[in-house]
């Protein structure tokens, strides 16, 4: 009985021990072995792992790409326009100390990264004027504002505490033009004299027109990296999506009354031109149709003179029997001299026979 309850008491031991000594990490995990709250170790491998039971903990995190999502908020554009920008983000952990150090935790990183992304797309949309933010520029737009989500700008005090001060390679100096009190967008890092300048005095008389910025990367005070920014909306606000709505209805309408015009010239020109054509066509053709009936009826002229010319009497026969035929039709009266020469056949067959009155 004695040996029974030791065995279960030993099982017990096991079964609250084994789990706080041995340990997983899986292939889409980093795993970190925390004393009290101080790092002993980082897990980056998968694999079975041990630590101190009950003193160590194990803090585990997404190896994978994270996404956080933004809600729409309303920026402004360069032409002083409101757009609702709707916007999501891909990031990872790449210094998972530094991580667990200053987010503690992936809602953290979320909220962090949220702050980040706002901060940049406001900067870069007051920079670029509407068109541009919904078709023109946005994969420019998105690029710049993933490239400065990597960066975190620090004080000139902090620049110059850095190793090496303002030459460290871990910092960046960004130069942003000003017009007017305004940002043109134009931006660059300072010469090697105008770095100089800046070593000397925190604000040089030859920069006085751009704004001066010191970042390091994102990564090295936060322990991750945003992989891509993209836009995934850009609307208008709810009060006016009505009213450009409205407007680009009548552009649209007024793009088709042109067009329409347009084609309704385009239409009355080319009817204009075939009717033209049809006239002179027709002009032609009667012109033609004259000369050849002009030269049809000269031709028989011809051939009648000449047939004339072989029997002159059977042409007179031949007209006489077409006046016949006109004149004496079924119920016609004639009232003719009796020496008319439409008789001239009916008195003599031959025709050569004068006249003498109609009582002969």
């Amino acid at each position: 009985m004695r040996t029974l309850i030791l065995l279960v008491i030993i099982l017990i031991a096991a079964a609250i021990v084994i789990p706080q000594t041995f340990y997983t990490i899986d292939e889409t995990q980093l795993g970190l072995v925390t004393r009290f709250g101080a790092v002993q170790a980082v897990r980056t491998r998968p694999g079975l792992y041990t630590k101190t039971p009950f003193v160590e903990q194990i803090r585990r995190f997404d190896s994978r790409l994270l996404r956080y999502d933004a809600p729409g908020a309303p920026l402004l554009t360069k032409d002083k326009r409101t757009l609702v920008i709707d916007a999501y983000a891909r990031y990872r952990i790449t210094d998972v100390v530094q991580f667990f150090k200053t987010l503690n935790s992936e809602l953290n990183a979320d909220a962090r990264v949220g702050d980040i992304i706002a901060s940049e797309l406001r900067r870069e949309v007051a920079l670029d004027d509407q068109i541009a933010v919904i078709k023109d520029s946005r994969e420019v737009i998105m690029r710049r504002v993933t490239e400065a989500s990597n960066r975190s700008e620090i004080s000139r005090a902090e620049a110059l505490a850095l190793p090496g001060g303002l030459r460290a390679s871990t910092l960046s100096i960004i130069l942003s033009e000003r017009v007017s009190g305004e940002l043109t967008g134009v931006r660059r890092s300072p010469s090697e004299t105008e770095l100089v300048l800046l070593e000397a005095t925190p604000v040089p008389p030859e920069l006085a027109r751009f704004e001066i910025n010191y970042y390091v990367p994102v990564t090295s005070r936060l322990g991750i990296e945003i992989v891509d920014v993209r836009i995934k909306a850009a609307d208008f606000p709810p009060d006016i999506e009505s009213s450009v709505f409205a407007r680009m209805e009548a552009e649209r309408e007024r793009i088709a009354s042109g067009l329409r015009a347009e084609g309704n010239q385009e239409n009355a020109q080319i009817r204009a031109d075939v009717d033209r054509q049809v006239t002179i066509i027709l002009q032609e053709a009667e012109g033609e149709a004259a000369q050849l009936r002009g030269e049809g009826e000269g031709e028989a002229i011809k051939i009648l003179a000449v047939e004339l010319e072989k029997d002159p009497d059977f042409y007179a026969f031949q007209r006489s029997l077409e006046a016949y035929r006109h004149i004496l039709t079924a119920n016609t009266t004639a009232v003719l001299s009796g020496d008319s020469e439409l008789f001239r056949f009916l008195r003599d067959p031959r025709g050569t026979a004068a006249g003498t009155g109609a009582g002969k």
